[in-house]
């Protein structure tokens, strides 16, 4: 029998964590282990057991669900999220689509959904619901809101390289580009964005959905990555 899958919820409002305690924990295979009615109370008790998934609500005193979902993502980025929110704004729902949520459910979700969702999440580490699919696809109806200054694919590379903290000559490395050159196109960025620094260029890049931030150990695995790809891609040329 395959093993049970353990949840935590966290809602602020008490009456509606228990009817989700329990519409949640009949699912066959899943085991409730805790609850908390907050962030920071769900952050202070999650040592104490180990879980698969956690419900977040987003709107909580104390600590928010979009504050505890980025602690938890570094301190514990096994751990799958599972937006469940009354929040319909498509903005908040991208950023943390981005960002890396496993899913985004509306409360207003059907059993059926969260049973599907929490299989899904749990096979191939996300799922996409029917709200979600149509944030994204209105996302991709208007490119120019995340890219405003028409940046090409090759600007957009640099510019997420210079946030992973990457050097000109590091970013020449990768791009097989001089490094001259990357020291242009790095001034050529900084003056469409109209600042000076790196951190500004960071910042604003941040917020119009150029860059996620990300873990070291997830920029080293996306080098480990690519250096495997490309030595099996020199490999391919002898065989």
């Amino acid at each position: 029998m395959a093993e049970c899958i353990k949840f935590a919820l966290v809602e602020d409002q008490h009456i509606v964590r228990d009817g989700l305690v329990s519409i949640i924990g009949n699912i066959p295979n899943v085991e409730f282990v805790f609850s908390a009615e907050n962030g920071q109370a769900f952050l202070d008790e999650l040592p104490k057991h180990k879980i698969d998934i956690v419900f977040l609500d987003i709107e909580m005193p104390v600590l928010d669900g979009i504050k505890t979902f980025r602690k938890l993502k570094l301190s514990h980025p096994d751990i799958h999220v599972i937006m469940l929110t009354t929040h319909r704004d498509p903005d908040i729902a991208m950023e943390l689509i981005k960002e890396g949520v496993s899913a985004y459910l509306l409360k207003t979700s059907k059993i059926q959904e969260i049973t599907q969702a929490i299989q899904q999440v749990m096979e191939k580490g996300r799922y996409v619901s029917e709200f979600a699919e149509k944030v994204i696809f209105e996302e991709m109806k208007a490119p120019n809101k995340y890219n405003p200054h028409q940046f090409s694919e090759r600007d957009v590379q640099i510019i997420r390289f210079i946030c992973d903290g990457l050097t000109s000559k590091e970013i020449g490395d990768r791009l097989s580009l001089a490094r001259k050159t990357i020291e242009n196109d790095r001034l050529r960025i900084l003056k469409a964005y109209d600042v000076k620094s790196s951190n500004e260029l960071i910042r604003l890049s941040i917020l119009d959905g150029l860059y996620k931030p990300r873990t070291n150990k997830e920029i080293l695995d996306e080098i480990k990555e690519k250096e495997a790809a490309s030595k099996l891609r020199r490999f391919s040329r002898y065989k």
